[in-house]
């Protein structure tokens, strides 16, 4: 039985309560003010009313429902030997001195996996074994560490941000050779977030970014540039930049001018931030990973081959 308490004349009055008969059905007494009287509370023209309400009515609890255990179990198979049927060796020799080209061997780092979740997960590392392959396959150039949140990511686990600051590049670096594009796109988000664009390191960062094809990375650079120009100007060698870039900082430019909004006005995919891009592409099930002339050149193909199945 519900129950709500009133103040009325200085009294609190109980609707609905035990005696209270006169309150029919808990809707109150049937009292009703003047309107001239009502007019003298008003503020501004307007009636303000605060209303308390509660109920002694106890929520009936919800019934457990499990949800579904499929990633937990993916989880169980991570690095589990029993469950795989290939098998990597990360590691066994690094760099013995900068610019030298020794190298000093090191114990390899052993790790298992199953070939069908690396091909649905990390396509290109899946092409360099087979299924039930018997020697392990030598991996170089990947620190142990960054290889195995790559494969703990495979199995639907999830990087921390912690992991992700400190291993940005290695992350990137490892996770674009291997074809695990999510994971590369979220070490870039991180990146981009705690990279400050100075005028001394933009054109090294412009530079990494166009090589690993880091189009929200290179935008934020592409941004600085078209911001900063006449502090760049006379101070940075643009020699070195190649000349598809040009066109990312037209973008830029562009874009300061005509608004300071985060996405371009309409559907002009042209001046669209690589965010809204992504999302479009993501959307529609197209790859997502790739320069703004990719991504934009990707759109437009669905869009006329859409045209073309309706007309």
């Amino acid at each position: 039985k519900r129950t709500f308490q009133a103040k009325w004349d200085d009294k609190m009055i109980t609707f609905g309560g035990e005696g209270q008969e006169e309150y029919i059905n808990g809707w109150g007494k049937l009292i009703f003010a003047k309107r001239e009287t009502m007019l003298t509370y008003l503020d501004n023209g307007t009636l303000k009313l605060e209303v308390h309400l509660r109920t002694y009515k106890k929520a009936e609890p919800d019934s457990f429902v499990p949800s579904n255990s499929f990633c937990d179990n993916m989880l169980k198979g991570f690095n589990n030997e029993e469950m795989s049927d290939v098998t990597f060796e990360v590691g066994g020799e690094v760099e013995s001195a900068a610019n030298r080209r020794k190298r000093a061997k090191t114990t390899p780092t052993t790790f298992h996996a199953g070939h069908l979740i690396l091909k649905l997960n990390a396509p290109s590392l899946a092409d360099m074994c087979k299924p039930g392959d018997e020697a392990a396959v030598p991996i170089n150039g990947v620190e142990p560490e960054v290889f195995k949140m790559l494969l703990y990511f495979c199995y639907g686990g999830k990087v921390s941000e912690d992991e992700l600051e400190a291993n940005a590049k290695a992350i990137i670096e490892a996770a674009d050779r291997f074809g695990i594009v999510n994971l590369k796109l979220q070490a870039e988000a991180v990146l981009t977030k705690q990279t400050e664009v100075t005028v001394d390191n933009m054109l090294d960062n412009l530079l990494y970014a166009n090589s690993k094809n880091l189009a929200l990375f290179q935008e934020k650079i592409m941004d600085f540039v078209a911001e900063n120009g006449d502090k760049i100007l006379g101070k940075v060698s643009f020699d070195d930049v190649p000349g598809n870039l040009m066109s990312d900082l037209l973008t830029a430019v562009t874009r300061g001018k005509k608004s300071t909004c985060t996405s371009a006005p309409g559907d002009d995919l042209t001046l669209m931030r690589v965010g809204e891009l992504r999302k479009r592409l993501h959307d529609k099930g197209l790859c997502i990973d790739g320069s703004r002339e990719t991504m934009i050149a990707l759109l437009k193909g669905n869009l006329a081959g859409d045209e073309t199945v309706a007309e």
